[in-house]
């Protein structure tokens, strides 16, 4: 676009020299009234079209901030005036990076005639997994002639996160002992009868207190509730790969993830940036644990060779931790 400015720059100098010229050599009178326009038109125009400029306002929004794979998804750059009038030209430059391939798109957006509600859209790349950013630069509002361009503020609406399809795991094995007994937290309800004693503590309920061990030992003694601690399960994938490959491992990902979360089931997922090397590491205990992980996960880059997750040493060093490696077509395995 500025190579089209200048364009137009250029043949309005052109149009100006040739009225100069008639003025300088008189060719006649009507010579002296298009000097006189072709000299104030670029003034004219800008004046007229500041209304409509001045109250403008850009926004860039999407139909929903998360979209299954596959499904459709949009970007819409709006114009609005507060004043009510159009604008005759606005233009602006759109980017859309993709952070779990490393691609980017840029897309040009020309919106003649803008009057306010007027709009162009562009889809989102919905095909494979991922965080899609948009950004938007270079918006400019431009006056009649074309001989001007205004910048404009944009109100940029953020990225859309394509998250994958949840591939069901079928019977999940998982260990349902661990022979180590944990205090009960407080307002929560005991499966089993299994209790230790210890000294009263301000806050312990008085229902919970052992009034014969603490008649003999001249002191409040409580009971406190022990539940058996489960081995937390630990998912752990590598970040990497052909883009079809992560889709499914990503599938597998969310399809154990969903399962535990209906077992009501804590678990953790692990992986290892595949460039850097830096480990990421995510407690997962409810919903909205599950898609802060997940928006981490589409968020790092997954290039087509990478650093391998494979068995972390802190889990194998745990044994309250059971270690569950997610693979594309293969059979989870420890």
């Amino acid at each position: 676009m500025t190579s089209l400015l200048w364009a137009r720059r250029i043949a309005y100098l052109c149009v100006l020299l040739g009225a100069l010229m008639g003025q300088l050599f008189d060719i006649g009178w009507i010579f002296h009234y298009i000097f006189f326009l072709v000299l104030t038109l670029p003034v004219l125009s800008l004046l007229l079209s500041l209304p409509g400029i001045l109250g403008l306002r850009v926004r860039v929004r999407t139909d929903c901030r998360t979209v299954r794979r596959n499904e459709h998804a949009v970007w819409t750059l709006a114009l609005e005036n507060r004043f009510g009038f159009p604008a005759a030209c606005v233009t602006a430059r759109v980017r859309i990076r993709y952070a779990f391939t490393g691609k980017t798109e840029v897309l040009p957006v020309v919106l003649r005639g803008a009057s306010p509600g007027v709009s162009a859209s562009w889809r989102v790349e919905t095909g494979h997994c991922g965080m899609a950013e948009c950004s938007v630069d270079r918006v400019r509002a431009w006056d009649c002639l074309g001989l001007f361009a205004l910048p404009l503020r944009v109100r940029t609406g953020g990225s859309v996160l394509v998250v994958p399809l949840e591939e069901d795991p079928g019977e999940i094995s998982l260990p349902e002992s661990s022979g180590v007994s944990v205090p009960v937290p407080k307002g929560k309800a005991s499966m089993g009868e299994d209790y230790e004693l210890r000294p009263y503590r301000p806050g312990d309920s008085m229902r919970s207190v052992h009034w014969k061990m603490s008649a003999k030992r001249d002191d409040l003694i409580t009971r406190e509730l022990l539940a058996e601690k489960l081995p937390t399960p630990v998912l752990t994938f590598d970040h990497f790969g052909a883009p079809d490959q992560t889709d499914r491992i990503l599938d597998r990902l969310a399809g154990y993830s969903r399962a535990l979360l209906e077992r009501e089931r804590p678990f953790e997922v692990r992986w290892v940036h595949p460039v850097t090397g830096a480990a990421r590491r995510y407690a997962v205990g409810c919903e909205r644990d599950w898609w802060v992980c997940l928006a981490a996960a589409l968020s790092d880059p997954a290039p087509e060779t990478g650093q391998k997750t494979g068995t972390l040493r802190s889990v194998e060093q745990d044994e309250m931790l059971y270690q569950i490696h997610i693979h594309a077509l293969t059979e989870d395995s420890l």
